[in-house]
């Protein structure tokens, strides 16, 4: 249950709904651009063939006009088209290049100005391009940003505007981007709502990991998802029964034990004084521990096992673990530089990992060493509660493994012990939203450390 719960916690640490949402957006964003920038090069290009059919067209409009101009012609085609246009006599430099000279007719805004014209394309271009004879010279370019073309028909210059400003593109692309974010939120509540089996199998999942076995997840529809709940449903269930048969099994197991162990001891208790009558004593107890000890440890695994989580302070849980140790109560050493700080914990369970802890020291620490117990508060406000041995020390590869139940590292042949005292521990400090650290060193002893978070 506890791998279930980490992976359960890695796959949901992060909204599936926001991370389909966020695809949604990239995706549609980018295919709006892509689309807005190709119809708008296909209409906007320079170099298109439509470009070039504009330059035949106002070549063919320009000859209609005459030679000189027939200005009554271009005055009413002009305001047919709302156009600009400005005639000019026809110079040339010694350069070969035709320059606007006197004015022969013109209504050209007063901004426009014949001598700044930027010149960016020319008719013979587009000849060479796409294979179609314009009978004049055509010339794209600008005046002041303006759009501006001129044709030349060998004797006058005819510039040509069109007498309409369109509106800024910057405008048709924020209505594409409205138009696609609109689109985004309208999809992104419909998969919100088909999705909606998958948040309610995240939220069962959470309520697993507080402990709940009973409740079931909705099901909606009859697709994958309604399968998947289904199925969901199921496992939870059968979880469930296998843990309580599970937890029956030790019951019972522990009762059948507990039985015979409870007819020796009152069996020992009979007998006469013997060489043998305390090693019998203490197997029987190591039976009676290991037993006490595996239902406890089955306990703490269950992910329905509740905290009875209350205030104490410090001093009074160091008071109550020393009370377990009366007649080692002088081997304890303590370093309490927080007498009253206030703690969150499950004071039988929490005392029973610093029991623990001290039993393990007085097990493998050299005949009638101390034990250590400091108290102190780190930077970001958490408690530690050390207690240091006097022992051997722990290998590397062993600190790795002695929280691992039944594992025992090869400290002394002398000790007994059944490997779950660790074990216990860390899962005790880590239902607390703590964790267990151990640290070691040859012939120096053993440093374990409850961490326990602030309030």
């Amino acid at each position: 249950m506890g791998n279930l719960r980490i992976k359960s916690k890695q796959r949901f640490q992060k909204s599936l709904f926001k991370r389909l949402g966020l695809l949604v957006f990239v995706f549609t964003i980018t295919l709006t651009s892509v689309l807005y920038y190709q119809l708008q090069y296909s209409f906007t290009a320079p170099d298109s063939i439509l470009d070039a059919h504009e330059t035949y067209y106002y070549s063919e409009m320009v000859s209609k006009w005459g030679n000189p101009p027939d200005t009554n012609q271009v005055s009413k085609e002009i305001n047919n088209l709302k156009m600009w246009c400005g005639i000019f006599k026809r110079d040339i430099t010694e350069l070969g290049i035709a320059y606007p000279g006197k004015v022969y007719w013109s209504n050209l805004p007063s901004n426009i100005l014949p001598e700044e014209f930027i010149q960016f394309h020319k008719s013979s271009e587009f000849e060479t391009m796409y294979g179609i004879k314009i009978p004049l010279k055509v010339f794209f370019g600008e005046i002041n940003t303006m759009s501006v073309t001129v044709v030349d028909n060998g004797n006058y210059l005819f510039y040509l505007a069109i007498d309409y400003i369109p509106p800024a593109e910057i405008n048709n692309l924020l209505f594409a981007f409205i138009l696609a974010i609109l689109f985004i939120i309208g999809l992104y509540f419909f998969i919100h709502r088909y999705l909606r089996p998958v948040q309610l199998m995240k939220n069962r999942i959470e309520a697993l990991e507080e402990g709940d076995l009973k409740s079931k997840i909705e099901i909606i529809g009859e697709d994958e998802l309604a399968d998947l709940s289904y199925s969901m449903n199921q496992l939870i269930m059968d979880i469930n029964i296998l843990l309580e048969n599970k937890h029956q099994l030790l019951l019972e197991v522990s009762h059948e034990l507990r039985s015979p162990l409870a007819r020796m001891q009152l069996l020992i208790a009979m007998m006469p004084e013997h060489k043998n009558l305390t090693k019998l004593k203490e197997e029987v107890e190591f039976l009676e521990g290991m037993i006490g000890n595996l239902l406890f440890s089955d306990r703490l695994s269950l992910p329905y096992s509740k905290l009875d989580l209350q205030k104490f302070s410090t001093q009074d849980i160091i008071g109550k673990v020393m009370d377990m140790f009366p007649t080692n109560r002088d081997r304890v050493k303590i370093d309490n530089n927080i007498p009253d700080k206030q703690v969150y914990i499950d004071e039988t369970k929490f005392s029973l990992a610093l029991r623990n802890l001290l039993d393990n020291a007085f097990k493998y620490s050299k005949p009638q060493a101390n034990a250590d117990i400091k108290l102190t508060v780190v930077k970001n406000g958490d408690i530690e509660f050390q207690v240091k041995d006097s022992g051997i020390g722990i290998s590397k590869d062993d600190i790795n493994k002695i929280t691992q139940p039944f594992f025992q590292a090869n400290q002394t042949v002398s000790t007994k012990g059944f490997g779950l005292g660790l074990t216990i521990c860390k899962k005790i400090i880590e239902s607390h939203k703590g964790r267990l650290s151990i640290s070691s060193e040859p012939e120096e002893g053993s440093l374990f450390i409850l961490h326990l978070p602030k309030i």
